[in-house]
């Protein structure tokens, strides 16, 4: 029952008990008047409280039935919102879990991995730094040839490839310097270095190579094969005629300095010979194949034919340059061996007139290291006593700068540039012949001192105060011995 409906009830009873309120009101007067109580008064009292009686029991009801229709409504609110909270709950859940499947897992730190992949890295910069380097110098060689066969208008392209090759393996190799030289280098430091290097010999050397496929595919198209492997085949005749004089010319290095001096040359005229046998070999295979017309590799087989008779080209050239080096390196030991004299007469002299006697002590070492290098040069031994001789001067020069005026310092120092820039070129040089004509046997270390040597050269003959050219000319000259050594080392293994 709703509490409309019992009110509507209540209404209606309420009606109905009216008349008998009247009827009582009416007969209360009438009872004033008699003095008495009729029957039919007691009877409309009895029947006017069992109304009023109704009626109470009526609004009871209806207040219980509404409190329980209250109640009801509460508890399906309370469960409701129990039930939707719960579904809300479990579904935040469910997603939760799904995310975190879904996230990949946080990688743990694995120094060891790390350091690997570090190692593997530096490993393929050297590797790619050296096939560019000698990509570079073959590439060199090869647009020499395609500039004499095909003119300059033609070969524009394969230039300024070959440019750009330059100038990234330039700057390759300054990274790689850094890389080897004292200073600390940070782990992200050595990383975005080894990848600068590893980009630029890949990009330079995939250009030289596509530069070179396309000439290599126009000599192909080409019909004056047999032209180029006359060329080749008069290359390889006119080198091995030079074979005997430079013979000749290495016997005679061999009986006025030692082994030791000579060793970067000494085997150069057996190799080329084995090299131009190679090479005359290869010209009379590809000269047999040209007969048959549906041959399609002459172009290859004279190509390596020419690399070959090149490289033998290359070993005698070195020999004499490597000649004319040692000649310079020894006119330069005698020149820096007076000079030294006049040098420790001055240092004598600075020696007994020293401030203090820590002063006096160092110049007296510094003597005594220059005499005992000056007793112990060996003439048939120009560039290491050149470069024994060279380090004691500067300790002498270090120690008398104080005692020389600035007008001295910078005489002293042109006149020892001239003879140490002498010193540097020859070394460079025999150095770049005995790369060269080894290839790929040569390692990125070497290179990489060879091309902080070179650099180092260039900027000491640009400076303008000869003091620092001094010494800038000095460190390039130990790069080269570096170089040179490594070089060996590298060949040896």
């Amino acid at each position: 029952m709703t509490i409309a409906r019992l009110r509507e009830e209540v209404v209606i009873l309420g009606s109905i008990g009216t008349p008998h309120r009247a009827t009582l009101t009416g007969a209360s007067r009438n009872l004033g008047k008699c003095g008495g109580v009729s029957p039919r008064v007691e009877v409309h009292l009895d029947r006017s409280q069992g109304v009023k009686r109704k009626i109470s029991a009526m609004l009871i009801l209806a207040i219980r039935a509404a409190s329980s229709d209250l109640v009801q409504a509460v508890t399906t609110a309370l469960i409701t919102i129990v039930v939707l909270f719960a579904i809300v709950v479990i579904a935040g859940f469910t997603i939760l879990v799904r995310r975190r499947r879904r996230r990949p897992a946080v990688p743990t730190t694995n120094t060891e991995g790390d350091s690997a992949v570090d190692g593997d890295l530096a490993t393929r910069a050297n590797i790619l730094l050296v096939r560019l380097d000698d990509a570079v110098t073959q590439a060199d060689d090869d647009l020499g040839f395609a500039i004499a066969q095909f003119g300059e208008d033609r070969t524009r392209d394969f230039a300024e490839a070959l440019v750009t090759a330059r100038r990234d393996r330039t700057e390759s190799f300054r990274l790689k310097q850094r890389l080897d030289d004292s200073e600390a280098d940070t782990t992200t430091q050595q990383r975005e270095w080894n990848a600068r290097i590893i980009h630029l010999c890949e990009s330079s050397q995939q250009e030289l190579v596509a530069e070179a496929a396309a000439f290599d595919a126009l000599r192909r198209r080409e019909t004056d094969a047999p032209t180029e492997l006359a060329a080749v085949r008069m290359l390889v005749v006119a080198t091995s005629m030079r074979v005997p004089t430079t013979e000749a010319a290495l016997s005679a290095l061999g009986i006025r300095y030692s082994p030791a001096a000579i060793a970067t040359v000494s085997g150069n005229v057996t190799a080329a010979r084995g090299l131009l046998t190679a090479a005359g070999q290869g010209a009379e295979s590809a000269l047999a194949r040209l007969a048959d017309p549906l041959a399609t590799d002459v172009a290859d087989r004279v190509q390596e034919a020419r690399v070959t008779a090149t490289r033998a080209v290359r070993l005698l050239d070195a020999v004499d340059s490597f000649s004319a080096s040692l000649a310079e390196q020894s006119d330069r030991l005698a020149s820096l061996t007076t000079q030294s004299q006049a040098d420790l007469a001055e240092a004598r002299s600075a020696w007994d007139a020293a401030p203090d006697p820590e002063s006096g002590a160092a110049i007296g070492a510094a003597v005594s290291a220059l005499e005992s290098v000056l007793g112990s040069l060996v003439s048939g031994e120009p560039a290491a006593s050149l470069g024994l001789l060279e380090t004691a001067v500067a300790e002498l020069d270090s120690t008398l700068a104080t005692a020389r005026n600035q007008a001295q310092r910078l005489e002293h120092a042109s006149t020892a540039l001239v003879g140490v820039l002498v010193s540097v070129r020859s070394q460079i040089a025999a150095t770049q012949d005995f790369i060269a004509s080894r290839r790929g046997g040569v390692g990125a270390d070497a290179r990489t001192r060879l091309a902080e040597a070179q650099r180092l050269l260039e900027v000491a003959e640009a400076q303008s105060d000869p003091v620092a050219a001094l010494d800038t000319a000095r460190s390039s000259a130990t790069y080269s011995r570096d170089a040179d050594a490594l070089a060996r080392f590298d060949d040896r293994r």
